[in-house]
């Protein structure tokens, strides 16, 4: 089975994308949070085959994880997508791309938007 965390600190968007989820046969764990993120990602026993994050959280922002995980260098054994409220232009992604994001999706979406996503990145 597939394991992804999903990190928002919307705790409605991780209650239904963790419905849709384990609903399709992922493993999902949740963070709200991006300081609790890096708790579970830190932690040697979790092991994810994917990161569904959030990109404007307060406090610390999706990017904010990533360059926290570079330093840490654990961001080349993680696959990190981001979903966001915001538009984001092409330039956009290819910069989040240059720093070690696969991809961005916008919210909101529909279920089947979600799992299109996230099967295409979990292979």
């Amino acid at each position: 089975m597939k394991h992804i965390l999903v990190v928002d600190d919307n705790q409605n968007i991780l209650n239904l994308v963790e419905l849709i989820l384990q609903s399709s046969g992922y493993g999902c764990t949740k963070a709200d949070s991006a300081k609790q993120a890096l708790e579970l990602i830190h932690d040697k026993n979790n092991n994810y085959d994917l990161i569904l994050m959030d990109l404007a959280m307060p406090e610390m922002s999706g990017i904010d994880v990533l360059k926290k995980l570079k330093q840490d260098g654990l961001l080349h054994k993680q696959k990190v997508v981001f979903f966001t409220a915001s538009s984001l232009a092409d330039q956009e992604k290819e910069d989040l791309k240059k720093i070690g994001v696969l991809d961005a999706m916008k919210k909101p979406f529909t279920k089947a938007e979600l799992l299109e996503f996230v099967s295409e990145h979990v292979r």
